[in-house]
């Protein structure tokens, strides 16, 4: 049995997205489903129900996934624990990448990190923002990839902010406003409002609610969710609106706009991708992968001048 077809099939039970589940492992979506397809053929039965809308467990796959968690984590044990190198050799670097973040720069930092350091092991696992902060405390995991607000107010954690991202209204195609360039707070002083749990993702309650309250309101709640799919479903339906940050667009049905916010920033900027890290580890590794993503960050900035000279 494959333990990449192990951790594909982990990945994908936590996620039920085909799409961001291959993000998650790097791969092309073809590439992955392949993994999953090879994975049921090999137990002999069906591990998930999927159709163009939605992916969910079978009964074989509830089963199998907690034989599947077990193996997988008694490998990444046996691996660490019998690789064959001196110790004063090892290199590894453990990353906790946040649930249900879309991005497009990260993978380019991997891919950078990689080629520069071809010796250093990478772990990865995808964590709500509360269990990262708490991984990183614990030392499980050395760095952080997050969409977080003021990260460098986290006691005992250190930030590099890789990119800014301005904050949106999700609204459903169905809404009033849903044709506007741009909205003011308060606007939607008589909607509903849907939330993401703040331990989940946290430009949630608490920043929506600043919001709200800088407008002059308190936001009426119609439902809190756990997810950014669950929160852009619901949009999309009309039983609220949404304020988060643009990279959902990445993953939004076509019937969530998302309406520019105006402020004196013109959009907000309160949301920011960030890799973050506890201020006492020592593992070197981690200003290597820092620098790697420095240096990215700095030919993305090149490219962009370049393009406005043109």
């Amino acid at each position: 049995m494959d333990i990449k077809n192990l951790e594909a099939f982990l990945t994908l039970a936590g996620s039920l997205n085909f799409t961001k589940s291959a993000e998650q492992m790097f791969l092309s979506q073809s590439a992955f489903s392949r993994q999953i397809t090879r994975l049921e053929k090999e137990l002999g039965c069906q591990l998930f129900h999927r159709d163009r809308r939605n992916v969910k467990l079978t009964g074989f796959g509830q089963d199998f996934l907690e034989y599947a968690e077990k193996i997988v984590s008694e490998y990444n044990r046996c691996v660490f624990k019998f690789k064959q190198v001196k110790e004063s050799d090892i290199s590894r670097l453990r990353l906790g990448i946040q649930n249900d973040l879309i991005d497009e720069l990260f993978p380019d930092i991997i891919q950078a990190f990689r080629e520069e350091h071809p010796d250093v092991a990478i772990y990865y696992s995808d964590k709500s923002m509360s269990n990262l902060i708490n991984a990183l405390l614990q030392d499980e995991i050395d760095c952080a990839y997050t969409l977080c607000h003021d990260s460098g107010n986290i006691l005992d954690i250190s930030s590099f902010a890789v990119a800014h991202c301005p904050v949106y209204a999700a609204l459903s195609e169905k809404h009033p406003y849903a044709n506007r360039e741009s909205l003011k707070m308060e606007d939607l002083v008589q909607d509903e409002f849907i939330f993401i749990l703040p331990d989940t993702y946290n430009l949630g309650v608490i920043h929506v609610n600043y919001l709200c309250r800088v407008a002059g309101f308190t936001p009426k709640i119609a439902a809190v969710v756990t997810s950014i799919n669950s929160l852009l479903m619901l949009v999309n339906s009309n039983i609220g609106v949404a304020v988060i940050a643009d990279t959902a667009k990445m993953i939004a049905p076509p019937g969530v706009k998302f309406i520019r916010i105006e402020t004196e920033e013109r959009p907000p900027i309160v949301a920011e991708k960030a890799i973050l890290w506890k201020t006492e580890n020592t593992n070197p590794v981690i200003e290597r992968f820092l620098l790697s993503a420095k240096k990215i960050l700095d030919q993305k900035i090149n490219l962009s001048n370049e393009f406005i000279n043109l």
